[in-house]
């Protein structure tokens, strides 16, 4: 007597879960990533305007908050709306150029370069913050050129 072979729907339902299974894992990992892509993105776009918000913060007291060696400052204030601190270094030049009736032309260049971090040391940037996944750092430069010691522009 003959026996009929049987099982190969289990064989094949065992092989077609596996293969869900695979598709569910590797789904879960994209959505995974593009969450973490979107987010990072957001940091940044939200670091690289507090940067800006530092940049714009030492262009409004130029002579108060730069000196010709160099002047460092943390800024705390943005910390609260955005989640970032600014770390402000503003430093100046000055320069004779030409002549006018009364004497030289005094002018002065001024550099402001802001660095915003979320890290959680005291500055910016924050090396012992770097291997973290949602470290964020943007940094932004400026130049102004100004008549000196007056904040007219330079012509």
């Amino acid at each position: 007597m003959m026996r009929r072979q049987s099982g190969f729907a289990y064989i094949a339902a065992v092989v077609f879960l596996v293969v869900m299974a695979g598709i569910a894992v590797a789904l879960l990992r994209l959505t995974d990533t593009q969450q973490t892509t979107v987010n990072q993105a957001l940091l940044g776009a939200r670091a690289g305007l507090t940067a800006r918000a530092g940049i714009e913060w030492a262009f409004k007291g130029l002579e108060a908050n730069c000196s010709p060696g160099g002047t460092s400052t943390t800024l705390n204030d943005f910390s609260h709306a955005s989640g970032f601190r600014v770390t402000v270094n503003c430093s100046f030049l000055s320069y004779n150029e030409g002549e006018n009736a009364v004497g030289p032309v005094a002018k002065r260049i001024y550099r402001i370069q802001a660095v915003a971090c979320n890290g959680a040391g005291a500055n910016c940037p924050d090396g012992p913050s770097v291997p973290r996944a949602d470290y964020v750092e943007r940094a932004q430069v400026a130049t102004i050129c100004t008549m000196a010691p007056a904040n007219s522009p330079c012509q």
